[in-house]
C-alpha cells in the first residue's frame, strides 16, 4: 500500500483524479478513496496509523492533507531542512549505470533530488529494486559538504542536488 500511495502522490496524481498543490499536498479524503479501490481494508485510521508509525518517513499529514516527502517526478516544492551529513552515505544502484556514475557524478535523473542511503542495508535494499546487478556506492559526504555540496533530510534518505564523481567510489559489486 506504501508504495502505491508513493506512486500517487510522486508521480501520477491526475491518473486517479487527485489534485496536488504546489507544495505536494492532496486532499486525504480523496487519496483514502483511491486507496481502497485497491486495498479495501484502508480506511482513512488505517492510513493515518500507516503514515505516523512508519520508520520511513515517506508521507507527511498536516490537517485533512497528505503529501509524500520526496522522491517526486511531477513538479512540486517541498523544502527540506539543510543538514551536515555523516562522514559516509551509500547509494544502491544498477551495475549497468556505474560508468557513467564514476564519470559524470550522481545526478537526481527523472527525480528532484539525488537519494543517498544512511546505512549500507538500507542501499542494497534500494539497488535490488533497480535489477539484480547491484552496486553500492560509497559517498564521502562529509568531504563534499566541506567542498560546499548542500545535503538535506528527507525523511529515511538523505538528499541532494548532485554529487560529482571526485566524491563517489564503489564500495561492493554483486550483492
Amino acid at each position: 500500500m506504501s508504495k502505491f500511495m508513493s506512486y500517487l502522490l510522486r508521480h501520477n496524481p491526475s491518473r486517479y483524479g487527485i489534485a496536488i498543490d504546489k507544495y505536494g499536498y492532496a486532499d486525504l479524503n480523496k487519496v483514502v478513496s483511491v486507496v481502497r479501490k485497491k486495498f479495501p481494508l484502508a480506511d482513512r485510521e488505517f492510513i493515518v496509523n500507516l503514515v505516523e508509525k512508519s520508520s520511513k518517513k515517506r508521507f507527511q499529514i498536516k490537517g485533512n492533507k497528505i503529501r509524500a516527502l520526496y522522491g517526486h517526478s511531477i513538479e512540486v516544492e517541498i523544502t527540506y531542512p539543510a543538514i551536515i551529513p555523516s562522514q559516509i552515505l551509500y547509494h544502491g544502484t544498477n551495475v549497468t549505470f556505474l560508468r557513467s556514475i564514476l564519470k559524470e557524478g550522481l545526478k537526481p535523473m527523472r527525480r528532484k533530488k539525488v537519494h543517498l542511503s544512511k546505512s549500507l542495508e538500507e542501499a542494497v535494499r534500494v539497488g535490488k529494486r533497480k535489477g539484480y546487478f547491484v552496486v553500492v556506492l560509497k559517498i564521502e559526504a562529509k568531504r563534499a559538504y566541506k567542498k560546499g555540496i548542500k545535503f538535506y533530510e528527507g525523511g529515511d534518505v538523505i538528499l541532494a542536488d548532485y554529487l560529482p564523481p571526485e566524491f563517489i567510489s564503489v564500495y561492493r559489486v554483486g550483492l
